[in-house]
């Protein structure tokens, strides 16, 4: 009801008068909670796709370090060793909730604050009064266009407002060692990626310490530290790579991941982090809940749940999948897609099944988050994308269904791929009502099923 209400309220009221409503609010809460952020190291991360693995990378070097951290990412929040889940549907949260969060992290000693941070949360302010230490640019893909004009430009311009927070004042924070509290003096730094077109629009920015990340780009503007992997491999085991004489190697799959891990590497240095002790720890990171996630119940062919929500991550995945997985061209790739939740980016609906048709073998559309639009109506926008390749394509609304379906077309050493919710834990339908859900659950429920069903054909 009141999200009806603010919608209602957003036709009748000027712009402007919201942005006051949001600005105050977001001082009334670091207000209430005393400004938190003046005692801690925040690292704001942005960028369309990657957030949460950078996120969790990061918090695992910056944990290998032994530094206690909190972070808030898409999938849950965390503060030192006590973990709950993000079930708020809502990456950056409201601004209460962030400003108790981090009052509550610093009581609690963790110096080091993660943040994953939003287009929306920008443009709603709820960066305000957070004294940020070190911005991350990841990349900039279209997504939620219809939150910012359905302009590229302005979906940039609310990006960069992270890193125009930098300009906030320096501080000295003090850290708890066994002789006590000192203060430490932190720089305020920026990481790009200097292999995204929209890089100078970051690099723009005051920092006094930038750096850089790329794999293409031999060099970076005026960045005062540039990494990139001297030769690098990707394989079906995860991805190997050489950076300043030493050899690095993560059981992450994929191009996107080797990006994922030059931040996340860039980053923890930038916090003086040893890439001795990042080396240690990247070996270590088995990957992010419902990102690329393998399901292994024993069938003979590969199932992998990714969150891939756009058109660019969807060739990311599927890409990675061919070049990696299906060697032989007789095996199959077989893709169960849906598309963002009801009433956001239509636009990428068609695109989506497009990129589909060009990939995959065999395509199953399904049902995702519909809220209050009519989910056939999504699924029928997707299956114009895929008809412009004449391909052929199943829509089944209901999701273990088609679930089910992809998993009987699947032969020994084929692929499926299930993409849209990646480890979420409901699906929401009208009235905003919440089905408990997780694809990586209802996957497994259905290898078993499929194993029995397969079980008593032989009987009989």
């Amino acid at each position: 009801m009141i999200k009806k209400i603010k919608k209602f309220l957003r036709k009748i009221v000027p712009e402007p008068i919201f942005n006051w409503y949001h600005y105050f609010l977001v001082f009334l809460a670091a207000l209430y909670y005393g400004f938190p952020s003046k005692k801690l190291i925040v690292i704001g991360i942005t960028g369309t796709k990657g957030k949460t693995t950078v996120a969790e990378l990061l918090n695992a070097f910056l944990e290998a370090c032994g530094k206690k951290t909190a972070m808030i990412n898409s999938l849950r929040f965390k503060i030192d060793k006590r973990s709950w889940d993000n079930n708020l549907k809502m990456t950056m949260p409201g601004r209460f909730t962030i400003q108790k969060f981090l009052a509550e992290s610093k009581r609690a000693g963790c110096y080091y604050v993660i943040l994953e941070i939003t287009s929306e949360g920008l443009k709603q302010f709820r960066h305000k009064f957070i004294n940020f230490d070190v911005a991350v640019f990841l990349n900039l893909q279209p997504e939620h266009l219809e939150s910012h004009n359905n302009s590229m430009d302005d979906y940039c311009a609310a990006k960069e407002r992270l890193f125009a927070a930098l300009k906030g004042p320096c501080k000295n924070i003090p850290i708890d060692h066994k002789i006590g509290k000192i203060d430490c003096y932190v720089k305020k730094k920026m990481v790009v990626n200097c292999d995204d077109d929209y890089k100078d629009r970051f690099l723009k920015y005051w920092a006094e310490e930038k750096i850089g990340f790329a794999i293409r780009k031999e060099a970076c503007g005026n960045v005062d530290k540039f990494y990139k992997p001297s030769n690098f491999s990707l394989s079906p085991n995860g991805i190997e790579f050489e950076l300043n004489n030493q050899k690095f190697s993560s059981p992450l799959k994929g191009l996107f991941n080797l990006y994922n891990l030059l931040a996340a590497l860039a980053t923890a240095s930038s916090l003086d982090v040893p890439l001795g002790l990042i080396k240690e720890a990247m070996a270590k990171f088995n990957g992010v809940p419902g990102r690329f996630e393998e399901i292994d119940e024993g069938q003979k062919f590969k199932v992998i749940i990714d969150f891939a929500h756009t058109p660019d991550s969807l060739k990311a995945v599927y890409q990675t999948i061919r070049e990696q997985f299906l060697t032989n061209k007789e095996n199959k790739l077989v893709c169960v897609l849906s598309a963002t939740g009801g009433g956001r980016d239509k636009w990428k609906r068609p695109v989506m099944g497009e990129v589909a048709a060009q990939y995959c073998d065999e395509i199953i559309i399904t049902d995702e988050d519909p809220y209050d639009e009519d989910p056939k109506k999504i699924m029928l926008a997707i299956a114009e994308g895929v008809k412009k390749h004449n391909k052929n394509y199943q829509i089944i609304e209901d999701r273990r269904s088609a679930i089910f379906e992809a998993l009987k077309l699947c032969k020994e050493n084929d692929c499926l791929i299930i993409t849209g919710k990646g480890a979420e834990q409901a699906m929401v339908v009208k009235d905003e009502k919440r089905i408990p859900w997780d694809d990586r659950r209802v996957t497994r429920e259905e290898i078993k099923k499929l194993f029995n069903s397969q079980k008593n054909e032989k009987q009989i």
